[in-house]
């Protein structure tokens, strides 16, 4: 029996010897399988010692670690130093952040880079642009709106000297004379031969001769919504509403994305250096086509979140809906389209320009402004045959969610309500995030509506600061203003979300740390403080800058967060936001040192000064 053992466990560990050999590969495999992703393969980049704001909570307080590590564009994990150093290897970049703060990036839900990118770049894009018109026979004019008599003299000299075939295309500001003097008949006078449109106020007003009148009507009918008759229905030449939204994206030659984009490209650069990485605007066509060509050749700057401009104004959107599909959601991790802009239920607030007087209140106004050319206001969803109610009804019928949708009045906001609620009976609009935009003039009454519907918020403080404010104190009271004028912290304690946007092109107003700064302490430009009981605290407004705007733009899984699998956008900043020692009208002073998008610095340095 002692002879044999020996032999007996030969023969065992040659067994298990070829086991091994043969299965141990496969076994590696399985416990590699097994173990915990972060051990798999070192980070690509580690920030240690400092105050990492992980925003992985939907209220305060705001949990804070000390490290974060990223790897392949997105959060490897956060946590205390000594754990997260455990996860960098010999090709780790290491960031000591000796106690700076880094944030979430900033996700900016309603500006307008697309435009702002023209007023700011105007010296070079706006020779191009002129050579485009003149390319597709089109003669831009500028004109003196002095009087009626100065504006139908240049437009005749213009006309007197101008090739067979051209039109003409003018763009002004809201004045008595554009609104009130110059008829059809004064236009024909003058251009009797070339067809000619003036644009104004965003396209919501403006002015047609009879050669561009033929124009339009053999293109959409002559009951196209307005176009302003007289008592014998004859079209005066004014322009209202969707006739001018229609003229202005369908009729006038559209600038080219490779001209277009350039430019756009630029604007959202400076955006970047802000700590914005998300930024969520209304888009017509030609503008998704040079953000997408962006997009294709990897030059997009941050992310681009659209609400298409297909139900602005558009009688036709059943009609192109039904072609077009449901491409809610659908794009790449850059830009993709998060719901459909309506037609504006009315304009701007009391005493601004351009469209003076153009909010539909339910208030009975105490004063009227000078150049206030609508002394009751102007609800553009008043215009017989006006589709704004009409789109927020069909786009939710094929399944989109509106966003993106400019309104200023208390009774604004209860027709689109009543939109929402007719849109709701056919299709239920329940945990779709639908939006309301600015927060101006928001009534208790809009307040309970909106929170049974679980709307969501996007809050500009423009309003706040500058002058329409104090010109709503005016109008219709001081109390008005007081409270319902941007009130964050009671749609926030109605439990609905209330994200952040700038809606200004220039500086400082449209850095995010200037809009926490006026969301602390709601001071106007003249110091005034409007509305002090709807201050927040900074940690709510953090949240409004980050995770809640992730609600708004449809990434609440992908962004306004820094946890594991989430994408790697982050701000690197000079000082904590939540360091009392920080008086609140000095948060606007706190700096961007670096902006991270998808684990890259695209702005900045993360070790400044070293």
């Amino acid at each position: 029996m002692s002879d044999q053992r020996p032999f007996r466990i030969r023969i065992s560990n040659f067994i298990l010897m070829s086991l091994l050999l043969f299965w141990g590969p496969f076994l590696c495999v399985t416990q590699a399988q097994d173990l915990p992703p972060e051990v798999l393969r070192y980070a690509d980049t580690v920030l240690y010692n400092g105050q990492v704001m992980t925003m992985d909570r939907d209220q305060p307080p705001i949990n804070v670690v000390q490290a974060i590590a990223l790897r392949d564009g997105r959060v490897l994990a956060v946590g205390e130093s000594d754990r997260i150093l455990e996860m960098a290897g010999p090709d780790t970049i290491r960031v000591d952040l000796a106690g700076k703060t880094v944030i979430p990036g900033v996700i900016d839900t309603h500006s307008h880079p697309n435009t702002y990118a023209l007023r700011h770049f105007a010296d070079e894009y706006i020779p191009a642009y002129l050579k485009f018109l003149e390319e597709n026979r089109v003669r831009f004019v500028t004109v003196r709106w002095d009087s009626k008599e100065t504006a139908l003299a240049d437009f005749k000299r213009v006309a007197d000297n101008l090739p067979p075939d051209y039109w003409i295309y003018s763009t002004g500001r809201l004045t008595p004379t554009t609104l009130y003097d110059i008829k059809k008949e004064d236009l024909d006078q003058v251009a009797p031969d070339h067809p000619l449109y003036v644009m104004l106020g965003n396209a919501m007003f403006g002015l047609i001769n009879s050669k561009m009148l033929d124009i339009v009507i053999e293109r959409y009918g002559d009951n196209l919504t307005g176009i302003v008759k007289d008592e014998q229905g004859v079209p005066t030449g004014q322009i209202l509403g969707a006739a001018g939204t229609v003229i202005d994206q369908e009729v006038i030659p559209q600038t080219t994305p490779e001209l277009l984009a350039p430019f756009l490209k630029r604007e959202l650069e400076e955006w970047v250096a802000m700590g914005i990485t998300t930024l969520s605007t209304r888009l017509q066509g030609n503008e998704i086509s040079a953000y997408a060509l962006l997009d294709r050749t990897g030059e997009m700057p941050l992310r681009l979140p659209y609400s298409h401009e297909i139900g602005r104004g558009n009688p036709f959107l059943e009609r192109d809906l039904k072609r077009l599909g449901n491409l809610q959601g659908h794009g790449t991790d850059w830009m993709w389209m998060i719901g459909i802009s309506a037609g504006i239920p009315d304009g701007t607030g009391p005493g601004t320009s351009p469209g003076a007087g153009t909010d539909c209140v339910t208030l009975e106004k105490r004063e009227i402004l000078p150049n206030n050319y609508w002394e009751e206001g102007m609800c553009f969803w008043d215009i017989e045959g006006d589709p704004g109610a009409d789109a927020l009804i069909v786009a939710n019928r094929y399944g989109y969610r509106i966003s993106g949708v400019h309104t200023f009045g208390d009774q604004a906001y209860l027709r689109m309500l009543d939109a929402f609620e007719q849109a709701d009976q056919e299709n239920p609009i329940a945990g779709r995030r639908f939006v309301l935009d600015h927060a101006n003039m928001v009534s208790p009454e809009v307040v309970e509506r909106a929170a049974q519907m679980d709307i969501i918020w996007t809050v500009q403080l423009l309003g706040l600061y500058r002058g329409s404010v104090a010109a709503v104190s005016r109008v219709y009271g001081e109390e008005y203003a007081h409270r319902w004028m941007k009130p964050v912290k009671r749609l926030i304690d109605a439990g609905m979300r209330v994200t952040y946007g700038a809606d200004v092109h220039d500086d400082p107003d449209r850095h995010p740390m200037f809009g926490l700064e006026l969301l602390v302490t709601r001071k106007s430009r003249d110091g005034r403080v409007f509305g002090p009981r709807e201050r927040i605290d900074r940690a709510n407004g953090l949240l409004m800058l980050t995770r809640w705007g992730a609600d708004y733009v449809l990434r609440k899984d992908e962004l306004g967060s820094l946890e594991a699998g989430k994408l790697a956008d982050l701000v690197l900043l000079d000082k904590n936001p939540l360091d009392r020692s920080i008086p609140d009208e000095e948060i606007s002073e706190i700096k961007v040192l670096a902006t991270v998008i998808g684990g890259e610095v695209v702005y900045g340095s993360l070790s400044p000064g070293q």
